[in-house]
């Protein structure tokens, strides 16, 4: 059997997953599932791994440094697909740990192995001792964050580059049916968490100003003067955005993160997005004008009564945001090696 160019680690059981996002782009690719691409994955779900549904399965989960039962199989299987077919770049996603054995396999096939890596693999929440273990056998990490870029490499890892969060052109786009009314002025669409309140209250007393949250997780945090609402996906999220006046880019410091996986969306969607400043959406929007970023509460406020009140700037940073997207998606030859 020929070598395969590309084995795949990633979930694509849902269409928002990342997994899916790259295996959209590789049959954009002209890659074709048999021929040039497999695609296996394993994790602690419990549709990869029916054990976490039994107490003595969670159980072994919390002892075995957050492995399901399945994983151990899931191990056996994925070295024998990789010593038949011999993929010459697997692409992995997230924090899922491998034997040692795996990247030998790899290796010894004359394959090449790099992770996508967008969660923080020192995250209490996601931390595996078997993972950070890995680092030093991967040929190359790709980061969604930049601060982590430095922190990779003191764990081990050989090469490391930033890669933000793009857009899918398939999930983030203006929406099919468009509709002429505005279902808020400001409008979030994010986790909910105390340290992004002092965002929310310098808005909360604006007059006449519709706002709204669309989001997991606000239950017990006080949001006076926001409508909050559930999470939305797919086409409803396409609408919200491109439907609203103004859509704001609030960070995550808490988790070390300088942009969002929708600093791209926004203006992919047709939005209009008022950032929070840091370097990596000055990188990733270089010539976006100085009003859509804000530094301050007060400065916020400020950009949003400045906006609503100017429709012209309000357009002229939307068409800006539009015609100043990229796709990340991985759209051309990947290039790596020691920095």
């Amino acid at each position: 059997m020929p070598q395969l160019p590309l084995l795949l680690i990633a979930d694509t059981s849902l269409p928002e997953a990342l997994g899916t996002k790259l295996f959209r782009s590789s049959e954009t690719l002209g890659l074709k599932v048999g021929r040039d691409l497999c695609v296996t994955y394993s994790s602690p779900a419990p549709k990869f791994s029916p054990s976490m549904q039994r107490l003595r399965g969670k159980l072994f989960y919390r002892l075995a440094d957050r492995r399901s039962w399945e994983w151990w199989d899931f191990q056996r299987k994925l070295k024998e697909t990789i010593r038949t077919m011999q993929p010459r770049l697997v692409l992995v996603t997230g924090i899922l740990p491998f034997q040692t054995s795996i990247f030998n396999a790899i290796k010894e096939g004359g394959g090449r192995i790099a992770n996508y890596l967008t969660d923080d693999p020192w995250n209490p929440i996601h931390r595996r001792r078997s993972f950070l273990r890995n680092l030093r056998h991967y040929d190359h990490i790709f980061s969604t964050k930049q601060a982590r870029c430095k922190r990779l490499e003191k764990a081990g890892a050989p090469s490391i580059s930033w890669l933000p969060f793009a857009y899918d052109p398939a999930l983030h786009h203006p929406p099919i049916e468009k509709s002429k009314n505005q279902t808020a002025d400001v409008l979030f669409v994010g986790t909910g968490a105390a340290e992004r309140l002092p965002w929310l209250e310098a808005l909360q007393d604006l007059p006449e100003v519709r706002r709204r949250i669309h989001g997991n997780n606000w239950r017990g945090l006080n949001t006076p003067g926001w409508d909050v609402q559930p999470a939305v996906t797919g086409e409803a999220y396409c609408q919200e955005i491109h439907n609203a006046g103004i859509v704001l880019g609030l960070l995550r410091q808490a988790n070390g993160v300088l942009s969002t996986d929708r600093s791209y969306e926004i203006g992919a969607i047709g939005g209009c997005g008022v950032y929070q400043d840091s370097s990596e959406h000055r990188a990733l929007l270089p010539h976006y004008p100085d009003e859509g970023f804000f530094s301050t509460p007060a400065q916020l406020r400020e950009r949003v009564n400045h906006l609503l009140e100017n429709p012209g700037l309000f357009e002229r940073l939307a068409k800006q945001l539009e015609n100043g997207r990229v796709i990340g998606w991985f759209n051309g030859p990947m290039e790596f090696g020691p920095r």
